[in-house]
């Protein structure tokens, strides 16, 4: 017999399992999160929460460029709402800051690289604008002569993810909803699908669930979603920059009280150690951060760490319903901050039997063919 019975279990504790299960409580819906804790690295607490949709679509995306740049631009208006109130709950500032973003270019060819996204992002209602390195330096004067042109992106924005997941747990106590400590390792299967056991020896059991764990849980469709490990670094650097600069090779992300936010690394293939962090990629970090803006070059280092980013194969995340009728919100990639309002809001929408704001079809699993969707156990 099951342990214990749920209404709705989301299985999975970071920014996109918290945000649904807040928005999912606060329409009487009686739900709980089962999360594995620091048994399994988050993306989340790894971010540096840019809210930047004019960054994350591109051509490459083909059919898939516009309704992901739609997803991520209408979370990042939502977002204008959704700071104010879930600080004004909690009480925990989030550090939102709406300052837009700047995309640098050292040479021509970076320069029309940058220009084309400018298009893309306009062609699809968004604010980008190509401006000159001199007009850039005029935003931020810290920034190198190097700079000879930047993509400037004036509505994106930025919060605290660290910040922004303390929110969402107190807001979930607030609901009264439960967080319960838990690693899942196994989803049953057929007349058993509403079970799952835990690694502490539990088997839970839910009448709806849904799917919200990371790239290492060892529960998300078999090659539909793995890590993307990142190395980041934080330094004090108060006034260098005051806005999101993303220059070739680093971002430079300014946070409250001076700590700046240097990232990050992209690596792939077998992660023995998820946690590690080499000096050699904090070092490279750096120095692209410096040759953008000289002025952080000599600045201390506060701390470094490496996240796990949930990666999918044409890079959209995925979301609908798998064979066995669970719920899945997976595959955020590094946006799962910028994403989570709208992802919970159509997610909710969905398991509660109502038609989502928007629509869910080009994030579908189905996307991917048959024969390539099922559960995978244990890990």
């Amino acid at each position: 017999m099951p342990s214990r019975v749920f209404d709705i279990a989301i299985i999975g504790g970071g920014v996109i399992g918290l945000t649904l299960a807040r928005e999912l409580g606060g329409r009487d819906a009686r739900v709980a999160v089962i999360d594995a804790g620091a048994a399994v690295p988050q993306a989340t607490v790894a971010a540096a929460g840019m809210l930047a949709p004019s960054f994350e679509t591109c051509a490459a995306f083909g059919g898939l460029a516009e309704p992901l740049y739609h997803l991520g631009a209408r979370s990042l208006a939502m977002w204008q709402d959704y700071a104010p109130a879930l600080e004004e709950e909690t009480g925990i500032v989030i550090d939102y800051r709406r300052d837009g973003t700047l995309g640098l270019a050292y040479r021509d060819a970076q320069a029309e690289d940058l220009a084309k996204q400018a298009a893309l992002v306009k062609n699809l209602g968004g604010a980008a604008e190509m401006i000159s390195g001199d007009e850039a330096r005029a935003l931020e004067p810290a920034l190198s002569n190097e700079v000879v042109a930047a993509l400037h992106a004036p509505e994106d924005a930025q919060v605290d993810p660290r910040h922004v997941m303390s929110a969402l747990r107190i807001s979930l106590k607030n609901r009264d909803i439960e967080i319960v400590p838990a690693r899942v390792l196994s989803l049953g299967e057929g007349a058993a699908a509403g079970q799952f056991a835990c690694a502490e020896g539990d088997v839970f059991e839910a009448q709806t669930i849904v799917l919200a764990a990371g790239a290492v849980s060892g529960l998300t469709p078999m090659g539909l979603v793995y890590p993307v490990k990142g190395e980041a670094t934080a330094i004090a650097a108060e006034g260098v920059v005051t806005r999101v600069v993303r220059a070739p090779g680093a971002y430079i992300c300014p946070k409250a009280g001076g700590r700046v936010v240097i990232g990050a690394t992209e690596e792939l293939g077998p992660l023995l150690d998820h946690h590690s962090v080499s000096d050699a990629a904090i070092a490279g970090l750096r120095a692209n951060a410096a040759r953008a803006a000289p002025g952080l070059s000599s600045a201390q280092e506060l701390e470094r760490w490496a996240g796990l980013r949930p990666g999918t194969p044409d890079g959209a995340p995925i979301m609908g319903r798998d064979k066995e009728g669970r719920f899945l919100a997976l595959g955020h990639y590094r946006n799962g901050v910028l994403h989570a309002p709208a992802a919970a809001e159509a997610m909710a929408a969905l398991i509660l039997g109502e038609t989502p704001p928007f629509d869910l079809a080009p994030f579908d699993p189905s996307r991917f063919g048959p024969g390539r969707f099922s559960p995978a156990q244990g890990g």
